[in-house]
C-alpha cells in the first residue's frame, strides 16, 4: 500500500472508540546517515593501531593520519611492499659489496684513503650514486 492511499485511512481504536488516521513516521536521523559528527571528540571503543590510541571513528582516524603525513595503504598500489622490499635488499647487497671492497683494499694496502678511493670513487659521489645508495627515505 503506497503512502498516498494509506494517508487518509481511518482506524477506530477498539478500547476507546476514537477514530484515528494512519501517519507515516519521520525517518530516523542517525549520525552515520546524515553525517552529524556528534561523536567527534568523544571517547569510543575504536582503537587505531596505526595511531596507537582511541579514536571516535574511521573518519577521524583518516583525518588525523592525513594531517600527520601518513599515506593510506590502499593509495600505494598493488605490489608496493614487495617492490620496496626488493629495492631495500638490492641496496643492502650493493652496500655490502662496497664495504667488502673497502675492507679488502684496506687490508692489502694499509692505506684508508686508498680504500675509500677504491670503494667510493669521486665520480659516484658527484653524480649522486652514493647519495641514492645510502639514502633511507621511503619513496611512494
Amino acid at each position: 500500500m503506497s503512502y498516498e492511499r494509506s494517508k487518509n485511512v481511518e482506524v477506530v481504536c477498539e478500547p476507546c472508540s476514537l477514530a484515528m488516521r494512519k501517519l507515516v513516521s519521520m525517518p530516523a536521523k542517525t549520525p552515520t546517515l546524515w553525517n552529524a559528527g556528534w561523536t567527534e571528540g568523544l571517547s569510543s571503543n575504536m582503537y587505531s593501531h596505526a595511531l596507537g590510541r582511541q579514536v571516535a571513528n574511521k573518519r577521524e582516524e583518516e583525518r588525523i593520519m592525513n594531517a600527520n603525513g601518513f599515506v593510506n595503504e590502499k593509495d600505494l598500489g598493488d605490489g608496493w611492499f614487495e617492490n620496496a622490499q626488493s629495492k631495500i635488499v638490492e641496496k643492502r647487497k650493493e652496500q655490502d659489496r662496497r664495504s667488502a671492497i673497502y675492507q679488502k683494499t684496506l687490508e692489502e694496502t694499509g692505506d684508508a684513503n686508498k680504500a675509500v678511493e677504491t670503494a667510493f670513487p669521486a665520480k659516484d659521489c658527484l653524480d649522486g650514486t652514493l647519495d641514492a645508495l645510502y639514502d633511507e627515505s621511503i619513496d611512494y
